[in-house]
């Protein structure tokens, strides 16, 4: 998947997800959504990034998230 059609699902599926979310958690909700959608659209945003280098900031993000999630901060 490029990076632009990931960009537009995932934001598309976010605002479709998130109140939902945000109903049965809301600092999973916020996490998801710190690790996620601000620091992969917003570092990507502003850097020529190719889809491959966009990708690997998908899963260094995706750990991270899934860290805070095991280390009990949510």
């Amino acid at each position: 998947m490029s990076r632009l059609d990931w960009d537009l699902d995932f934001n598309d599926n976010l605002v479709k997800y998130y109140p939902k979310m945000k109903r049965e958690s809301r600092d999973l909700a916020d996490c998801f959504c710190f690790y996620l959608d601000e620091e992969v659209l917003d570092q990507g945003a502003g850097v020529m990034m190719s889809d491959s280098e966009h990708k690997k900031l998908i899963r260094k993000q995706w750990k991270e998230f899934k860290s805070a999630m095991q280390d009990g901060l949510l």
